[in-house]
């Protein structure tokens, strides 16, 4: 929780998970739902937020600075141009994103600068498409069902998924369902599946649990398998990552 009337000084990006609730800024309340991107921009006040009782969100926020010096004005441009809610349901690769963001900067792993950067550069290339293209977007008519086997996956992230399972629960062809998750997310289901679980596992790793246990915590029956796939993705075993973190 933001300390109250807390004048801000950055762009302030609130994603928001799930749930609905709102926000007050400069004495207006701003409403957000699940998928929608809130931003507080550097001039505005902040004064306080509440939460749906039935419903409470949840979310992920980060703080981009404007840009240097900004002798041309972009900051106060970007400002005047971007909304203070931008609905982005139509982005379910948001979600990931601000994920894996969250993940990286509480690891803290060597090289995280770098992907800390990286990442904060694609929510933006997502942001700023959405500002230039949001007011035409259309949706397809198969998209509710998409965010249902997305949803069907987080929820049982830990067990030994199938791509039928999935498409049957979806109410889809498993061939349509990987073309869409390959739009949307650019992979395939399983591969979803897989950068949850290792996601997870660096979270793990970073706040000190065994490597046994991260892989049986995570999904995984095999310690081999899950090294395997943890240095494919991460170019490092889970035990020389956990090592890194031990030492910062």
């Amino acid at each position: 929780m933001k300390p109250k009337r807390q004048l801000v000084v950055d762009f302030d990006l609130w994603y928001i998970t799930g749930g609905c609730g709102a926000v007050r800024v400069d004495g207006r309340w701003i409403d957000f739902a699940g998928g929608d991107l809130v931003t507080i921009k550097p001039g505005q006040r902040y004064q306080e937020e509440r939460a749906d009782a039935a419903d409470p969100f949840g979310l992920y926020y980060v703080h981009v600075l404007p840009f240097g010096d900004d002798p041309r004005g972009l900051s106060a441009a970007l400002a005047r141009r971007w909304p203070a809610k931008l609905p982005l349901s139509h982005q379910p690769l948001m979600g990931p994103l601000f994920a894996e963001l969250s993940g990286t900067f509480a690891a803290k792993a060597e090289g995280h600068a770098l992907q800390l950067k990286s990442l904060m550069l694609r929510i933006l290339d997502v942001v700023f498409s959405s500002l230039r293209h949001h007011a035409g977007t259309r949706l397809p008519p198969a998209y509710p069902k998409l965010m249902l086997a997305r949803d069907y996956i987080v929820r049982r992230n830990r067990r030994d998924l199938t791509l039928d399972e999935v498409a049957e629960h979806a109410d889809l062809s498993a061939s349509y369902l990987s073309a869409l998750f390959n739009r949307y997310f650019g992979c395939s289901p399983m591969q979803y599946q897989m950068g949850l679980r290792l996601r997870n596992a660096r979270r793990l790793l970073a706040q000190g649990m065994s490597v046994t246990r991260v892989a049986e915590e995570v999904g995984f029956h095999s310690l081999h398998y899950f090294s395997r796939m943890f240095k494919r993705r991460h170019s490092q075993t889970p035990s020389e990552f956990a090592q890194q973190c031990r030492r910062k």
